[in-house]
């Protein structure tokens, strides 16, 4: 794991250097560069060694010289493609598989990617054309912002270097449209105007001219090739190990960070069945809060350490992390999981998670009430669900987890809406109109349109299946690599290998899904490593009891920025709500984190002076 950044079109040492030093949690081991006056080109990267630490130094070129990369992640199936490349007469001088990247590169230009199994943002210059290509793994685990201005290219793993070079952007009200409804914002967007992410599966490259290109897109369906063959349900269990031996390769042994869901638990399981596996003890976060702690489940697991966070450790954590967050996400959980990684790095900077097991086999409560409203929208008139919806809408509920009243009346308040944007309601507290009133801008944003189009051409639950693929899993892998790189930890999610995805896109969404069983398709294909004591435990995400936070009026009033809120007088409102019912805790929670990453941006940058950062 690493962070990388560059600037294609202009020789400037001084400002690569600063790109490096504010991103330094990402790569402590090393640091490299490559700097080109006659050609223009400003290239460097922060390594975190991982996988030959003596010999996987980056920058590195390939074979025949022509290409030269900086690369941040890891490709799992690189022994495969080596072993491909080694039939091609191409000569490798390491075990890396940042070698074995650059060198597919030049074999096989932008076609590569599709032959990856892995996580990567990473940066090609070709020394013949001139020309530098940027890239960004098919699910988008790994962040890559970029400027676009003319014939430059500014390109960083974290936004910070983007300002390194420029601190003048301006905020983008329509952009922050998409963070309020989605608690993030998806690619290509950010919250600045001219500063743009690379969506997930795309390739981009600029030289004589500036071109883009989608290599996979989910929404088309699954990506077969030369090293991807279509697999039946019967060999998905065979094929799930046989990844995960790739997934433990590094020169440290890995861990696994364990919760109480079958995905956790399958995963958990399968790596002790894997011969010679050697992995330290898992570990799980658990909370003083009942609702919210898991942990009550896993005490007898063996081999299992559990790490406490009280009300006193989140507030002090909170504290020290707000120092330098810059994170335009509002997932709540991002507290309780960089507690997770700090927890990790004591041991080993590798580490494994059960990420993309609810995406892959249906199992969010959102993706049953969905198929729930799409059946009831054709029976029962609009008019008639605005009457039922404002029968119930005044329902109070606690911040306890897994609140039943709290879900019903998220489910009852969106009930007459666009069934296209009501998973984005649900997640979050807000539909268009009060969108619009928080902004002062209509909420008609391009993206939306996209995501009408793929409802109209998909059934509902294909639509669904899609949408957090595409629209929500983003949030979360952007939590872990944050989470996780801050502090210099490489994080792997088994569950998210490519043949795995594949078979999930293909699979009949209709055997997948079940409004009965969780994980029906999950629980056949594992059956035998599931134990019966967590059979009858119900989903419990990771969730984080935001009140500790927003609750503390002293606390807030400290840190909020008040000319940096969106909407002063909005937020007062909705906050003074919030301390009465506790409605619209995921608004506040979201404009408390925005506030935060726009101070630590935008007011540390006015000068361009760069303050090291600390150390948690």
């Amino acid at each position: 794991m690493c962070a990388i950044f560059g600037i294609f079109g202009e020789y400037n040492p001084k400002i690569i250097k600063e790109m490096s030093l504010c991103q330094v949690d990402r790569g402590p081991d090393s640091t490299g560069f490559y700097f080109n006056k006659k050609k223009k080109i400003s290239l460097g990267m922060n390594r975190l060694s991982v996988i030959d630490a003596k010999n996987g130094a980056q920058p590195m070129t390939s074979f025949d010289k022509r290409i030269l990369t900086i690369f941040n992640g890891t490709i799992y199936n690189f022994k495969e493609i080596k072993k491909y490349l080694v039939g091609r007469s191409i000569q490798f001088r390491t075990d890396s598989d940042t070698e074995v990247l650059v060198n597919a590169f030049s074999f096989w230009g932008g076609k590569c990617f599709n032959y990856f199994d892995g996580m990567w943002a990473a940066a090609f210059y070709d020394f013949k054309l001139n020309s530098i290509t940027l890239s960004r793994d098919y699910l988008g685990q790994k962040p890559l912002f970029y400027y676009n201005n003319k014939n430059k290219l500014i390109f960083s793993s974290k936004i910070e270097g983007i300002f390194k070079y420029k601190n003048n952007f301006e905020i983008s009200k329509q952009n922050l449209n998409l963070y309020y409804q989605f608690s993030h914002i998806p690619a290509p967007y950010t919250a600045y105007k001219n500063v743009n992410q690379l969506i997930p599966g795309q390739i981009i490259t600029i030289g004589k001219k500036f071109k883009k290109k989608i290599y996979w897109d989910i929404e088309k369906g699954a990506d077969y090739n030369i090293f991807f063959n279509p697999k039946k349900k019967e060999e998905i269990e065979a094929t799930f190990d046989n990844n995960l031996k790739n997934y433990l390769i590094s020169d440290k042994q890995s861990t696994l960070a364990l919760s109480s869901g079958k995905d956790s638990q399958i995963l958990n399981e399968s790596l002790k069945r894997i011969e010679k596996s050697k992995i330290h003890p898992t570990i799980t976060i658990g909370f003083e809060e009942g609702t919210f702690d898991e942990s009550k489940y896993l005490k007898n697991i063996k081999d299992s350490e559990i790490k406490i966070l009280n009300k006193n450790k989140a507030q002090k954590i909170f504290k020290l992390l707000k120092k330098k967050l810059i994170f335009f996400n509002g997932d709540g959980s991002i507290l309780p999981t960089f507690f997770l990684f700090n927890e990790i790095k004591k041991k080993t900077n590798v580490s494994l998670t059960g990420d993309g097991g609810d995406e892959i086999f249906f199992f969010y409560i959102t993706f049953r009430a969905f198929y729930i409203l799409s059946v009831i929208k054709k029976i029962i008139p609009k008019n008639f669900l605005k009457i039922i919806k404002n029968i119930f809408v005044n329902i109070n509920y606690s911040n306890k987890y897994l609140n039943n009243k709290k879900k019903i009346y998220l489910f009852l308040k969106h009930l007459d809406k666009e069934l296209f944007l009501v998973n984005s309601y649900w997640l979050n507290d807000f539909d268009n109109n009060e969108i619009k009133k928080i902004t002062n801008t209509k909420n008609d944003h391009k993206l939306l349109k996209k995501i009408k189009k793929i409802f109209e051409n998909n059934s509902a639950l294909k639509f669904v299946q899609i949408y957090y693929f595409k629209f929500y899993l983003p949030m979360i892998l952007e939590k872990i690599d944050y989470a996780s790189m801050s502090n210099s930890v490489e994080n792997r999610a088994p569950f998210l290998n490519k043949d795995f995805i594949n078979f999930a896109i293909n699979y009949d969404v209709k055997k997948n899904f079940s409004l009965f069983t969780e994980k029906k398709l999950m629980t056949s294909i594992f059956n035998n490593r599931l134990k019966k004591r967590y059979s009858k435990i119900k989903k419990h995400g990771f969730s984080f009891q935001k009140d500790l936070i927003l609750k503390n009026q002293k606390l807030m009033k400290k840190i909020l920025d008040m000319k940096l809120l969106t909407n002063k007088n909005y937020f007062m409102n909705k906050y003074e709500k919030y301390l009465k019912n506790n409605k619209f805790e995921n608004y506040i929670w979201n404009e408390l984190i925005l506030n935060i990453s726009r101070k630590n941006l935008e007011k540390n940058n006015e000068n361009k002076k760069f303050k090291k950062n600390s150390k948690y």
